[in-house]
């Protein structure tokens, strides 16, 4: 079964006759391939499973539509992995896995590079609860290699929403309270609401650093970009004037960057919006 529309997923669908065997899904643009696997049927899965990949363990949604995941890498096979999650593990009742469809398939830095990318995905959704303990990072993968990874996170959101497992992303996850404007001493003027300032602006006001990686607030439009000493924006080996330029690009429409940008902090994810909204603006003339 192949599924298609403007701004939809090409996907081919393979749908068993029983129940315990898996539902596998190609991805054949992105050179994807990944399993829906029942709990009950994860010892069904083939031999050609014994590669590299990263896989999901779902919960089943509660009543208020949470659902619980748990995230992973498998570099020395993804079967096995699986296997050793029956006795591990038993809040999950379903598995998606992914693995590439390629002759070489995923290395082991890739594996856990796109495992931390799925896990901060995750982390984001309003829905769902992260089963980890900590946050996996591996930092050790190039750009090239990143940009590449990025075009396997939309399909894995596809398929959780064809599940039913949202992972839209809240605006109150995304943007964490912060503490109000800095004012200079002795100023009680109040602060002219109007938004100002620029990528430089936050540069220069200590609140964004050079180097700094941002990301993309759309599960649906994953994308990560460098913030530039001059305040310029990379991305996809290209340069943007403003957040908003680089957004453009990604989304191949009209975007607000400041809004669809956002970096990590200490207090958590925060858009570039939000930061902007710390500048102090301009004493009037």
């Amino acid at each position: 079964m192949e599924i298609g529309a403007v701004d939809s997923l090409a996907t081919n669908v393979v749908i068993p006759g029983s129940a315990q065997e898996p539902i596998e899904v190609y991805i054949d643009h992105v050179a994807l391939r990944m399993a829906i696997v029942e709990r009950a049927g994860a010892r069904t899965i083939g031999s050609d499973w014994d590669v590299a990949g990263v896989y999901a363990l779902l919960d089943p949604t509660a009543s208020d539509g949470t659902w619980g995941v748990y995230v992973g890498k498998a570099p020395a096979g993804i079967r096995s992995r699986l296997s050793t999650h029956l006795s591990q593990k038993d809040h999950w009742s379903r598995a998606v896995l992914v693995r590439r469809d390629t002759r070489y398939g995923f290395h082991s830095a890739q594996v856990g590079w796109l495992e931390g990318r799925l896990y901060d995905l995750l982390d984001a959704a309003s829905n769902a609860r992260l089963h980890n303990i900590r946050r996996p990072v591996d930092e050790t993968l190039p750009p090239h290699d990143r940009q590449m990874l990025e075009s396997c996170v939309m399909p894995f959101v596809r398929v959780l929403r064809l599940l039913g497992h949202d992972a839209s992303v809240a605006s109150a996850k995304l943007e964490p309270t912060l503490p109000p404007p800095r004012v200079s001493s002795g100023s009680n003027k109040r602060l002219r609401r109007k938004i100002h300032g620029t990528v430089r602006d936050l540069l220069a006001a200590g609140l964004l650093e050079a180097q700094a990686k941002i990301v993309s607030t759309s599960p649906a439009r994953p994308a990560e970009a460098t913030v530039l000493p001059d305040g310029r924006i990379e991305y996809d080996g290209r340069l943007f004037a403003s957040p908003s330029g680089a957004a453009d690009y990604v989304t191949k429409g009209s975007e607000n960057g400041w809004t669809f940008w956002a970096v990590d902090t200490d207090i958590g994810r925060v858009t570039l919006d939000s930061l902007r909204k710390r500048l102090v603006p301009p004493s009037p003339g």
